[in-house]
């Protein structure tokens, strides 16, 4: 972002935004199987409007331990957001509170992270678009591929690899192809899977994530393919408003991912910071 707020052109509702990805986290662990959720400590509990998530066995990742809903009407007020935060303490873990400055029970949430010692961590910026056709060059070598019900072991490699999790976390996704509202994909280089992504339909809204390519294969534009196919199929199934996040720029990380949205004619809609314990 090169400063100031930023004004996209396309017209969204964040709250759409927010209760599509509270589906989109929330299906995750709901997909798991039950053998691993107890194994690995996956559990999801409801506080009033919000969702939180928490992964035991991988308890200082904090993209896997999240409060969600926090800035919903009442979360703070009603004392919700206390009752998260407290499981998720429980756990002894880092995790994360987004909060959209924006959201009808922001001024209460914020008020109240800061009294408990909360600060505003590094935000992921929230990027959106209408669907119409990508302006993409078409990357040469690269086939995309979407996957049905029990064609999920690469997909959930992929994602959990690029994602530097452990092995088992491809548990995680693996079993999300297939399942309503879900489209899933990965993109073969010379025949072999080699990039992952996901989009999760909802109410005419399409939230992309889930993506990650293989150390080896990067740079060879997996990621670009799969955004256009998705930004293709999103539009045949209907939606109007496409989103998809990544980190904030910041001096000294890198940016590929960001530069590769933009590409696809996403624009910056807001930062939503991530607050956590000082």
């Amino acid at each position: 972002m090169s400063g100031g707020d930023p004004s996209p052109r396309v017209a969204f509702d964040h709250a759409a935004l927010d209760a599509t990805e509270r589906l989109f986290w929330g299906d995750i662990w709901d997909a798991t199987s039950a053998d691993v959720a107890a194994e690995r400590g996956l559990e999801s509990a409801r506080f009033g409007p919000i969702l939180g998530l928490r992964a035991a066995g991988m308890r200082d990742v904090p993209m896997l331990n999240l409060v969600l809903g926090a800035g919903q009407a009442g979360a703070a007020a009603d004392g919700h957001l206390a009752a998260a935060v407290d499981w998720l303490d429980s756990l002894g873990g880092r995790y994360y509170v987004p909060l959209y400055p924006g959201d009808p029970g922001a001024p209460e949430a914020e008020a109240w992270l800061r009294e408990s010692g909360f600060g505003k961590g590094y935000g992921w910026m929230k990027f959106v678009r209408d669907a119409s056709p990508p302006q993409l060059p078409e990357r040469t070598g690269v086939e995309v591929v979407e996957l049905g019900s029990g064609e999920g072991a690469d997909f959930g490699r992929i994602v959990a690899a690029g994602f530097e999790m452990p092995e088992w976390g491809a548990a995680l996704f693996s079993e999300l192809p297939g399942r309503e509202g879900w489209c899933c994909y990965v993109a073969e280089v010379d025949g072999t899977p080699q990039g992952a992504a996901a989009m999760r339909i909802n109410e005419g809204v399409a939230e992309f994530g889930a993506a990650a390519t293989m150390e080896q294969a990067r740079g060879r534009g997996c990621q670009t393919e799969l955004l256009r196919r998705r930004i293709l199929d999103a539009a045949d199934a209907g939606c109007h408003l496409l989103f998809v996040e990544t980190g904030e720029r910041v001096p000294g990380k890198p940016d590929a991912s960001y530069r590769n949205i933009l590409r696809a004619g996403f624009e910056e809609a807001y930062i939503r910071p991530n607050w956590r314990r000082e």
